[in-house]
């Protein structure tokens, strides 16, 4: 089910990311000044099995996006003004919300299939759970779930992975900046 209000009368505006549930009475800058970015975690996701004598570098593809996702929510945030603090890792003062997400699925999909057939056929995934908690007390006050999948293209997992990530990254900063 897509929630895009806080079931009180709030309207968000138009939804950034596939599931969204927002429990939240006012906008976030009416009470923090600070959002700290956590790295994304790859507990119980499901990563797509490949052949490591043909891929070895394959994992260190995936595990980049632990702190390349974060880094580039980050990098949006700032640019465009979102909170007085944007802090990466566990610790800040002041009023803050913290991200707190985990990977739920990462797939390299069919470079073929991306491209002669398209229509979605082969795509890659990268998908991400999400929750935006009060730092203070750890109540949860938005949570959202979201898929990215590659465009048609002939390009390998170096490149659609990473890309997929930073799609993401991008709706997960609107998100935010939405509930800012």
């Amino acid at each position: 089910k897509n929630e895009t209000d806080s079931g009180k009368g709030k309207e968000w505006g138009k939804q950034s990311l596939g599931k969204e549930s927002i429990m939240l009475d006012e906008q976030l800058s009416k009470k923090y000044s600070t959002i700290i970015i956590k790295d994304i975690s790859f507990e119980v996701t499901r990563i797509q099995q490949v052949d490591e004598n043909k891929h070895p570098d394959f994992k260190d593809v995936v595990k980049q996006l632990r702190t390349s996702v974060p880094d580039s929510i980050v990098s949006h945030l700032k640019s465009w003004g979102v909170f007085n603090n944007v802090v990466r890792g566990n610790s800040a003062s002041g009023n803050a919300c913290v991200l707190e997400a985990r990977f739920t699925k990462i797939t390299t999909g069919n470079r073929g299939l991306r491209f002669f057939v398209g229509f979605g056929a082969g795509s890659s995934t990268v998908g991400i759970y999400g929750e935006l908690k009060d730092k203070k007390t750890g109540k949860v006050i938005a949570t959202f779930e979201n898929n990215t999948h590659s465009p048609a293209s002939l390009a390998d997992y170096h490149a659609v992975i990473p890309s997929d990530g930073a799609h993401n990254a991008k709706k997960i900063a609107m998100f935010i900046k939405k509930l800012y």
